[in-house]
């Protein structure tokens, strides 16, 4: 097309469409009409994310119906079934009014319910999961249980051998004790009895019978603690007389 200007002519095409500009203001009309996200879903072809909160969420549920059963978790259902029963029994309201026994019940319940599958909540993988962490957890009290159990067994082991030697020299002292009250019970009976014959038979005999239990022994031993009162007190007023 020629367009007359006076003097000058200008030759002018026909005008192409500015497509920039289009693009940028279906652009803006489709962040308007559906958001951001979908908008970014659309041009990345990825789908939207799910959100950090839930995902944080999801793996708290550390719940193992296996532990709460008590059971293995390679155990059937019928096993299974039989333990809740069990335990059921144990902790149903009815049977235990208290708090614990409550949410202990209602353990039972989901842990009933999660095997039977009736509860898909969560999948296999993170139940298995749950209890290897659950079994890891009392593998290590256990072991920190029998370290302590050993430490107090030897202790206990050490307060048996010291209550031995005490026995020991108790048993020692015991028989030196009757001994001696034998010898000087069994001496002056038998020196009453039969004159200086006795008193050395009595004294032999003595030395046996102190250490009976019997009547016989008491008797023997009363003389001879008499007869030792008695020289004690001699040596005691002889050692003054000395002084």
């Amino acid at each position: 097309m020629v367009i007359a200007t006076g003097l000058k002519t200008q030759s002018y095409g026909r005008r192409r469409p500015n497509v920039g500009f289009g693009l940028v203001a279906l652009m803006l009309w489709s962040v308007a009409r559906c958001g951001v996200d979908l908008v970014f879903c659309a041009v990345s072809r990825q789908p939207p994310r799910v959100p950090e909160v839930a995902l944080h969420a999801a793996s708290k549920d550390t719940f193992d119906p296996w532990t709460v059963l008590k059971i293995s978790p390679d155990a059937g259902v019928e096993e299974a079934k039989k333990a809740y029963r069990k335990l059921a029994a144990k902790y149903h309201p009815d049977v235990d009014p208290s708090p614990k026994a409550y949410e202990m019940f209602q353990k039972l319940v989901r842990a009933n319910a999660v095997i039977t599958g009736e509860d898909k909540g969560l999948d296999e993988t993170t139940l298995l999961n749950n209890a290897a962490n659950n079994l890891r957890d009392n593998i290590e009290y256990q072991k920190e249980r029998i370290e302590k159990l050993k430490k107090e067994a030897a202790a206990e082991e050490q307060r048996v051998q010291e209550m031995q030697e005490q026995q020991k020299k108790v048993e020692e002292k015991r028989d030196q004790v009757s001994g001696e009250l034998g010898l000087l019970g069994g001496s002056v009976l038998g020196l009453i009895a039969g004159g200086p014959t006795g008193l050395i038979l009595g004294a032999i005999a003595g030395i046996a019978l102190g250490k009976r239990t019997d009547s016989v022994g008491k008797v023997i031993r009363g003389a001879g603690t008499v007869v030792k009162g008695v020289f004690d007190a001699v040596q005691k007023a002889a050692g003054k007389s000395q002084e």
